[in-house]
């Protein structure tokens, strides 16, 4: 249940120094590989280090503003969902600003541990977070998706925590002993399904509130604040649906890490430096984006609940009603 994106290839600087230890899965040779780069590592660390500093500073904004102006009923799911925003942002920022992917030839055994620990440890906080904004979406628009004793907080945050102390043994584990780097091999995979699972759940979801809404509000066409309600929830669905295709590619692209040349049962030394940056960049590209849509469409559910009159309810409670009526007993 380790982070798909540990599978960054955390690798110490494998240069002829051999007393420096090696990563379970295989890395450019950072000597040769940044050379070739040049000036497009120094975009690659510094741009998506700052990205992921102006994530980690908006999740503790909105961590703020949530608390005082959010309804009780979803002020829990905010917090945690930007406690897990703040520390992707703070673990992923700190590592590409210190020591990018451990490539540094001053990087330490315990740096290596650290880095690949706080790497793992932030790749599950995204996924949670992508998770608990489907969890609000679901509860705010009244949309069944999935069994119920999935559908609440406390069985994704147990869930999140399972897979995070999954990740520190199965690091440890193979930290000492390589040949059980099939345990880093079930992490990647299971964290791959997961955010795979989650992210067709955001197609499904909006695209059953799309059905909902159009069936619903044809007896209410005439009502123009009902109308705007409308449009807000078409641009939901809309977010809902990108995010989606954003989410199946990002987590295809880390399955496929997974179980390719850049994953643990890879027999070779040395991964190609530009498929592993071309691979790299999209994967940070990707989680960006999943946390810009994170953010729009929890700020779109916010603005529901946070809207004192009663044309969302209205709303919503008919398109709830739609779907209820449509299950079969």
């Amino acid at each position: 249940m380790n982070s798909s994106l540990k599978k960054e290839t955390f690798s110490s600087n494998q240069t002829d120094d051999s007393s420096q230890r090696s990563w379970a899965e295989p890395s450019p040779n950072w000597l040769e590989a940044i050379k070739k780069w040049n000036w497009l590592w120094e975009v690659h660390i510094y741009g998506f280090g700052t990205i992921f500093v102006l994530i980690a500073f908006f999740a503790l904004f909105y961590l703020v503003v949530s608390r005082k102006t959010t309804f009780t009923r979803h002020r829990v799911h905010l917090a945690v969902m930007n406690i897990a925003l703040f520390t992707t942002g703070f673990f992923r920022s700190l590592i590409l600003f210190l020591d990018p992917y451990a490539s540094s030839s001053d990087t330490t055994d315990l740096q290596l541990l650290i880095c690949i620990i706080s790497w793992g440890i932030s790749t599950a906080c995204i996924t949670s977070s992508f998770s608990i904004v489907l969890l609000i979406f679901l509860e705010t628009t009244r949309t069944s998706l999935g069994p119920a004793r999935l559908k609440n907080l406390p069985c994704l945050v147990s869930i999140t925590l399972a897979n995070i102390l999954y990740l520190l043994v199965s690091d440890l584990v193979v930290w000492f002993h390589r040949e059980a780097k099939v345990m880093i091999f079930v992490c990647h995979v299971t964290f791959a399904v997961w955010g795979l699972t989650v992210s067709i759940g955001y197609s499904i979801a909006g695209i059953r509130m799309w059905r909902n809404l159009k069936s619903s509000l044809g007896q209410m066409f005439f009502n123009r604040a009902l109308d705007r309600e409308s449009r807000r929830l078409k641009r939901l669905f809309v977010l809902m649906c990108s995010a989606s295709c954003c989410g199946v590619i990002k987590f295809s692209l880390s399955l496929y890490t997974a179980i390719g040349e850049y994953g643990v049962f890879a027999d070779i030394g040395y991964v190609k430096s530009w498929p592993w940056f071309a691979v790299q960049s999209s994967l940070r590209t990707l989680e960006s984006l999943m946390c810009v849509f994170i953010f729009i469409i929890a700020f779109n559910n916010w603005k529901m609940n946070k809207n004192n009159n009663t044309t969302p309810d209205i709303c919503l409670a008919e398109v709830g009603r739609t779907q209820q009526s449509a299950e079969p007993s």
